[in-house]
């Protein structure tokens, strides 16, 4: 349980960046960026006594590896959750997770933008956005492929650090696609900030369960510490777990203490017992901004490379990707998006060799392209060829459609795991079928897998094996 509250502190915590990043240019300070984060931890504590606490509802579906239980009753109660002051953002944000971790990535930000909309600096944020650039200051840039910018990169660095947006999986997807690269050029160790350190057999066991982390329930960051351990990278835990009272003259000292304390573990669990390992850190939003903002607050980068004395890379994928609302893109990644210079993951390069980078930061900033769909499934999971479109064999898990769309009274949860891996593993793969709508494919990778659907209850409507290949 404490494991689980500390968890929720800190993924209400994390937004604080996010907003400051976007605000900091043109009118915003740390403290006022900070309040809304502070006012959601505040009320997270405070439930309507009428209302199940969101992460109880959540806990219980993921014991059980039900994700559409959770999902279907929150859902049921959204109007009492949305009408309570106490806890409308953080239900939001839980939609927000459960949806993209079930693959409904409309309905997911389509909670995103209601959540970003009751956030105050939101609507300076879209004003701010709303100018379309004719001209932009890549104009003269030439378009670089990410990953190869990125291998040549892992050649000349010790440490290359990289974030994520935790509600865009795609940005998991992109780091597990660095993984091979960068273990055949020496990189052993693979930090993620979401791992609890409880899970202490993570090493042994091979892959992750229900109990690994936070957000290593969707099967995309899952996969991704699955995929590190199979190459032979020693995944390591890094968060912060230690209490904090903030000083009340300084509102952000807790958050200071938790960026150090991060940049303190990768040294302690890393560095000090192999100083020259090569290291790959994921973390959530701003912690790998090598900036001091406001001439005090630093994030865990910065902090990183006073204790160890390693410059690290530092690769930012939050700015620069798409998002529901238009309003909530920068202007420039509309104007290069439309000009169609970005179908992959894509950096700029100057003449002179210089990468385009809007925040000082960052030694590189990744524009994503915008999400494609075939076979009700975004074409990013396939992930550069790793996975593959599998129809799934509804005869075989008692199930029917008709014309191609599920012809069931309920939805049903489809899964995919490895076979061999324990009960609590986190799946490879998961996709609701809804009736009447059509049936999507299964993403998978290489191996042999288990494939079995299961109702809202977590009862096995049917099962079966396969070996993608």
């Amino acid at each position: 349980m404490k494991r689980i509250i500390i968890a929720l502190s800190i993924l209400l915590a994390a937004y604080t960046f996010f907003y400051f990043s976007q605000t900091h240019a043109s009118s915003g300070s740390l403290d006022a960026i900070a309040q809304p984060t502070l006012a959601a931890q505040e009320a997270s504590s405070r439930p309507n006594d009428d209302l199940p606490r969101l992460h109880t509802v959540l806990k219980k579906g993921l014991d059980e590896n039900n994700y559409l239980a959770p999902l279907m009753e929150l859902q049921e109660r959204e109007a009492q959750y949305l009408s309570s002051e106490q806890m409308r953002g953080n239900y939001l944000d839980y939609m927000t997770l459960l949806n993209s971790y079930v693959s409904n990535f409309e309905a997911a930000y389509s909670y995103e933008e209601k959540f970003l909309s009751d956030i105050e600096p939101r609507s300076r944020i879209r004003e701010r956005n709303a100018r379309e650039l004719s001209s932009s200051p890549v104009d003269n840039y030439r378009t670089r492929d990410a990953f190869e910018v990125i291998n040549a990169a892992a050649d000349t660095h010790q440490v290359i650090m990289i974030n994520e947006e935790h509600r865009t999986p795609v940005h998991r997807a992109f780091t597990l696609r660095l993984l091979a690269t960068l273990y055949a050029k020496g990189f052993r160790y693979f930090a993620a900030e979401t791992l609890y350190s409880a899970d202490a057999e993570l090493n042994r066991r091979g892959y992750p369960t229900q109990k690994t982390g936070f957000y290593t329930s969707d099967p995309v960051y899952g996969d991704m510490i699955r995929t590190a351990l199979r190459l032979g990278f020693k995944v390591i835990p890094y968060e912060y777990e230690g209490t904090c009272t903030p000083q009340p003259n300084n509102p952000q000292s807790c958050d200071e203490e938790r960026e150090r304390s991060q940049a303190q573990n990768l040294v302690d669990r890393i560095l000090r017992n192999d100083p020259k390992a090569k290291v790959l850190v994921h973390v959530g939003r701003g912690h790998n901004s090598k900036t001091k903002y406001e001439g005090e607050f630093a994030f865990m980068a910065w902090h990183f490379r006073e204790i160890s004395g390693i410059n690290p890379f530092s690769i930012d994928q939050l700015q620069y990707s798409e998002r529901r609302n238009p309003l909530d893109e920068d202007p420039l990644y509309r104007y290069v998006t439309r000009k169609g210079l970005i179908h992959e993951p894509t950096v700029f390069q100057s003449t002179e060799g210089r990468f385009w980078v809007r925040n000082p930061g960052y030694d590189l900033q990744v524009f994503h392209p915008r999400a494609r769909y075939e076979m009700g499934r975004a074409t990013w999971l396939q992930m550069g060829g790793l996975r593959r479109p599998s129809t799934i064999n509804l005869r075989r898990l008692n199930l029917a459609a008709r014309h191609q769309q599920f012809s069931g009274r309920e939805p049903v949860l489809v899964q995919a795991f490895f076979a061999g891996e324990s009960a609590d593993a986190v799946p490879v793969d998961q996709i609701v079928l809804y009736p009447a709508r059509e049936v999507p494919v299964l993403m998978l990778p290489k191996g042999a897998l288990r494939i079995r659907a299961i109702n809202r209850l977590g009862r096995l409507i049917g099962q079966y094996s396969s070996a993608a290949r």
